[in-house]
């Protein structure tokens, strides 16, 4: 069978009371603008953050609020709508809706749905990271998983109570993939990359100076991480070499994933020469999404530099090209896989046409995939251009980075590149 697509899902949207509340709203609206239908049920709690008519608006369906609700003649709708969807997501999912839920209550249009349906069941917490660790809440977020309810673990941070800790409503992207992630997990069979090896690149590399200050660029990993998952989720084998980032790898999607990080440019390097050249069977695929910075210090202090003794300049020394020595070392081997490359301008759509063109040439790669730096970086959304296969620019406009990704592996099937 095959694996569910990525258009016309059935999803019931949970909202409950918490602040993070005002985030569903982009969910929602992330969810219809990749194809799916979405019904939402705003708890009592969530109501006082966010409005029906919001959701309405975004989803273009009425919202139910209650078990009683005086919009419909229909007061069976928490039954009929658990049996329309294909998953229910509660994001964000506060304490008191978890433990009701754990419970068994229906004393809720929100709870009595989630007792009556019998499709996946995805939770986003988002919470108070006292709430969070708190050993009822652990206790009961426990129960659920053993039912097989998926847990999309809250990120670390400055959280609105003022408190910094676990308890952020995880990214939306992040809800967004484990979502898809989940109901392709619930068919029987594999994607089409079964059987082939890929390595991805992602996040920055950070080139130290002293013991407490380095170099490093911006990038958050997350265009990396979407095509780590896209892949995984097509059946491919996949090896994730990243530099530091900060995104928890804990929705499901990852599973199976090997990882390997890594600090500076050199040890990238290292660790793919060897996962290239070295093995007794090369990889198929390089897909080098990482950021890598172009210089490093050119000496190390392994002490903390005294802001007194700190030279006007740091001396610098650049950073080997990554791509450019792989490819060279494929050609002197005569073995390996197809390399393809990121880059990355701040200039405009043309000025980055031409350096992308540049660099597939020199680097004697197969494939490059360029983007804006005000498009991508901080963001989950991201616009792309490929070159590769033919003379021709692709381009993948504005979108979310999982669409982004699965538009980059299509491409790259349809070249043939894998």
């Amino acid at each position: 069978m095959e694996i569910v697509p990525r258009t016309g899902l059935k999803i019931v949207l949970g909202v409950t009371g918490s602040i993070a509340a005002y985030k569903a709203l982009e969910l929602c609206r992330t969810f219809t603008k990749s194809g799916h239908q979405v019904r939402v049920v705003l708890s009592e709690g969530g109501a006082r953050f966010v409005t029906a008519l919001s959701f309405k608006a975004l989803s273009g369906n009425r919202v139910l609020e209650n078990l009683w609700d005086d919009g419909s003649d229909d007061c069976m709708e928490h039954i009929r709508w658990g049996d329309w969807a294909d998953v229910v997501v509660v994001a964000p999912a506060s304490a008191n809706i978890i433990a009701g839920y754990r419970m068994g209550s229906a004393d809720s249009a929100l709870l009595a749905l989630l007792l009556a349906t019998r499709v996946p069941v995805i939770i986003a917490p988002a919470m108070n990271v006292n709430m969070w660790h708190h050993p009822q809440t652990q206790e009961n977020i426990s129960v659920l998983k053993g039912r097989g309810v998926s847990i999309v673990a809250p990120e670390s941070g400055e959280l609105a109570c003022g408190w910094e800790g676990d308890g952020r409503l995880a990214d939306i992207a992040t809800i967004y993939n484990e979502v898809v992630a989940r109901l392709s997990r619930d068919f029987v069979g594999v994607g089409d990359l079964s059987g082939k090896r890929v390595i991805v690149t992602g996040g920055p590399t950070v080139e130290p100076i002293d013991a407490v200050r380095y170099i490093t660029n911006r990038s958050s990993g997350k265009m990396g991480v979407a095509l780590v998952e896209e892949l995984s989720k097509r059946g491919a084998n996949v090896t994730f070499v990243h530099g530091p980032v900060h995104i928890q790898f804990s929705c499901e999607s990852m599973r199976g994933v090997k990882q390997i990080e890594v600090e500076s440019a050199l040890e990238m390097k290292n660790v793919l020469v060897s996962e290239l050249f070295d093995g007794a069977v090369a990889p198929d695929l390089l897909i080098m999404a990482a950021a890598v910075s172009d210089v490093r210090p050119a000496s190390y202090n392994p002490r903390k530099t005294k802001k007194s003794q700190l030279p006007d300049a740091i001396p610098l020394s650049l950073n080997p090209d990554i791509l450019a020595e792989l490819s060279r070392e494929r050609r002197e081997r005569r073995k390996g896989c197809r390399l393809i490359g990121f880059a990355v301008e701040s200039g405009s759509v043309d000025e980055l046409k031409v350096e992308m063109q540049r660099k597939l040439d020199a680097k004697g790669i197969d494939c490059i995939i360029g983007n804006l730096a005000a498009d991508s970086f901080d963001k989950d959304t991201n616009r792309v251009w490929i070159l590769g296969g033919s003379k021709n620019f692709v381009e993948v406009p504005l979108c979310s980075k999982s669409d982004i990704a699965s538009k980059i592996i299509d491409h790259l099937v349809q070249a043939e590149f894998i």
